[in-house]
């Protein structure tokens, strides 16, 4: 399996606190906004090629937290589409279901909670590939990898923190024993601007990530993830930037054509329609992201 991030395609030597290492995660729930979305650039060696955006909502009557996220990587023809939840309450892993496209291929991952683990298997329409199912145990403790990247804003940790955890992936529908370590990240030049960051590093998820996130009180934003050992990261791009939405896979339909604050044209696709299940080709098990992995 390639060692890509697709967002996406999200020790310093000190102890952290008892309370952070316990609590930190009921914390960084109860501070995350209702609902919220990040939109970021996909740069690979310095080039644009594509996007992340992943937003969630809290949804109170179900004790949930639903995420979703659409990623593009414009030159492999890669576009996936999750939908996921997690326990609003500590962030546990609950449900997940991924469709990935490569070109005219498929292949649709879910996995859910059953019995206190989480079961998944993965399917290709219009074939008769499907996998046998995988359990993996939902550990004390545990989060949904894509979980990790949004709750990444609102961690009550501060630069020399650290807390250690188990989280789950769903592409490979196992489980990874994740660090998270707060260090200074410096001031950093994105497409949205010049900002002093604090560096979250995520060691342990396979592939590594560092998050950077604006050094301010109250919910930070995420401004940069890296992709390390490779030539990729993501970076935070403002509303109506030109050229920030890359152009449609060539098996998905366009819906209709928009123009950018330039005048130039972009595209807009739906996820919907996007499913053309009528010619369905192979495809390779997808690359790792934030969200899925």
């Amino acid at each position: 399996m390639q060692k890509y991030i697709l967002l996406a395609m999200v020790g310093m030597g000190l102890a952290a606190p008892a309370l952070a290492q316990d609590d930190w995660r009921a914390e960084s729930i109860a501070a995350l906004p209702d609902s919220g979305e990040m939109h970021l650039q996909m740069l690979v060696e310095g080039e644009p090629d594509g996007f992340m955006r992943l937003g969630w909502q809290r949804d109170e009557d179900a004790g949930l937290i639903r995420f979703y996220d659409r990623t593009m990587w414009a030159s492999r023809q890669i576009y996936e589409t999750v939908e996921g939840s997690i326990d609003d309450r500590t962030a546990a892993p609950v449900d997940i279901d991924i469709t990935f496209f490569q070109q005219t291929g498929i292949l649709d991952v879910e996995a859910s909670e059953q019995g206190g683990g989480m079961v998944r298997r993965f399917t290709r329409p219009g074939a008769d590939d499907q996998s046998a199912p995988i359990e993996t145990p939902v550990t004390d403790g545990m989060i949904m990898r894509g979980a990790a990247f949004f709750l990444s804003q609102t961690l009550p940790l501060e630069i020399g923190d650290s807390v250690t955890f188990d989280w789950f992936a769903p592409l490979g529908g196992s489980a990874a024993t994740v660090t998270l370590t707060l260090a200074d990240g410096g001031t950093i030049e994105t497409l949205s601007g010049t900002h002093d960051t604090i560096r979250i590093e995520v060691r342990g998820g396979s592939p590594d990530n560092d998050i950077y996130v604006t050094a301010n009180d109250g919910v930070r934003e995420v401004v940069r993830i890296d992709v390390l050992g490779q030539p990729m990261r993501f970076e935070a791009i403002p509303a109506l930037v030109p050229g920030a939405l890359c152009l449609p896979l060539p098996s998905e339909r366009v819906n209709r054509r928009v123009p950018d604050v330039n005048g130039a044209e972009r595209f807009v696709i739906s996820d919907k329609t996007a499913r053309n299940r009528s010619s369905v080709g192979n495809v390779a098990v997808p690359p790792s992201g934030p969200t899925d992995n």
